[in-house]
């Protein structure tokens, strides 16, 4: 399955009641993380949540259909370090071939600009219905590749990244039942005590390595880990153009 159809499919994905949730999870994990940028230019890749609930100052920009720039991931259209941060929504792992995706990445982050993956939990009953639904060429988001939060970092360091923290997400089972759903949104507190067998998703946050800079513990001591409970993210406003003046 090419990405393009796959992005198509994990689109209409997040209207259905199970990907609403998942949605909201991601916005509230997401706007934590960036909430220490003040100013700058934060690019969305892909499907998922909205507008975050950042400052006026920080620039959001969404790379999808009928978002705010139209580009290919391995393609890039910005000035070498130019941005704060880049959200990658479920690219990676609907991608035939992730590397040019993060060298081209690396290259439009500021140094020690933040990156932020978010993947589809590989354990669990999500890892084991997304194996399912790859064994029998099922639409997105249940195929696609498989990586462990640890092999994600792996990937991110060998393309220049230290990974700064993984988080788990969305603690409910894959099931597309609205009324089942809005009865387990109380629970989700409940499902985050199973920890990462009980999440929806993974969220792998990084920063861009400077060649010779001396790195904290980053992949070479444990990687911080830990729940972000979901909430409704805000919708904000679109602003100017930051783009040029495996398995």
């Amino acid at each position: 399955m090419s990405q393009g159809i796959a992005m198509r499919q994990l689109r209409g994905w997040y209207g259905t009641p199970l990907g609403q949730r998942v949605a909201a999870a991601e916005g509230a994990a997401l706007a934590e993380v960036l909430a220490p940028i003040g100013v700058g230019d934060v690019v969305h890749l892909g499907p998922g949540p909205g507008r975050l609930p950042l400052p006026p100052t920080v620039r959001q920009w969404r790379a999808d259909e009928g978002g705010d720039l139209v580009l290919e991931p391995w393609q890039l259209p910005f000035r070498g370090q130019s941005l704060e941060a880049l959200l990658l929504g479920h690219v990676l792992e609907f991608s035939p071939d992730p590397v040019p995706i993060l060298e081209q990445a690396y290259q439009a982050l500021r140094p020690e600009g933040r990156l932020v993956v978010l993947s589809f939990n590989p354990l669990g009953l999500w890892g084991a219905s997304r194996l399912w639904g790859r064994w029998r060429g099922a639409a997105a988001p249940w195929c696609g590749r498989q990586w462990t939060a640890s092999i994600t970092g792996l990937r991110l360091q060998r393309a220049g990244f230290r990974a700064l923290a993984v988080r788990f997400l969305c603690f409910r089972p894959p099931l597309q039942d609205r009324h089942l759903q809005e009865r387990l949104d109380p629970w989700e507190d409940v499902g985050r005590y199973f920890g990462r067998l009980a999440a929806g998703v993974q969220m792998t946050v990084a920063c861009r390595r400077e060649p010779g800079a001396l790195d904290g513990p980053g992949l070479l001591g444990p990687v911080a880990r830990q729940a972000v409970q979901g909430a409704q993210p805000a919708a904000a406003r679109r602003a100017g153009n930051p783009a040029e003046e495996q398995d």
